[in-house]
């Protein structure tokens, strides 16, 4: 049964929410990362992802210059890093080396995959549309890569305040036919 709430009483109730690494790399050759909650898939058929990311974030102008970005799965070992390259601008920095995520080439795009991550999904920009105070970041998947091992669980915001864990997916997915 349903009862009226205010709206932050109700988010509080959404958890686990995912949360994924989006890598770029600057004209210049400087990788760059960030955490975004706000991510999902957005058409099967081609694979696409919709990322979120604020107007102002020095993600969302790589990806508008170089037309191309990673959306990687972190591993539920990478909790603190995920925090990290969350809640730090990137501007004239490298949090990937701030927190030790170790990275390898990837390859169709110049962003670095996130070597322990669960899934990595190279993304060519679609189109950006802005429909309220963040952009809708659309990107076409143009290569897939997992980790090796199968056991690696995926982290997720599992409350508010940025409380991490990790979920065990008990099965493989199946994407429905387009």
């Amino acid at each position: 049964m349903q009862k009226q709430s205010e709206t932050d009483r109700a988010l509080d109730r959404k958890y686990p929410e995912q949360v994924v690494i989006v890598t770029t790399r600057s004209p210049k050759g400087t990788a760059n990362a960030m955490a975004a909650g706000w991510v999902t898939i957005a058409s099967g058929d081609p694979l696409m992802f919709v990322l979120v990311i604020d107007h102002g974030a020095y993600t969302y102008e790589l990806i508008n210059r170089t037309r191309q970005f990673v959306v990687a799965f972190p591993s539920d070992r990478m909790g603190k890093a995920v925090l990290h390259v969350g809640s730090h601008h990137g501007r004239g920095r490298d949090k990937l080396a701030e927190c030790g995520l170790a990275t390898q080439k990837a390859s169709r795009v110049a962003a670095p995959l996130i070597a322990d991550a669960v899934a990595n999904f190279e993304c060519e920009l679609v189109n950006v549309y802005k429909p309220g105070d963040c952009p809708l970041v659309v990107g076409r998947v143009i290569a897939a890569h997992e980790n090796r091992d199968a056991k690696v669980r995926r982290l997720y915001t599992v409350g508010p305040g940025h409380a991490m864990g990790g979920v065990r997916n008990a099965g493989k997915a199946v994407r429905p036919k387009a």
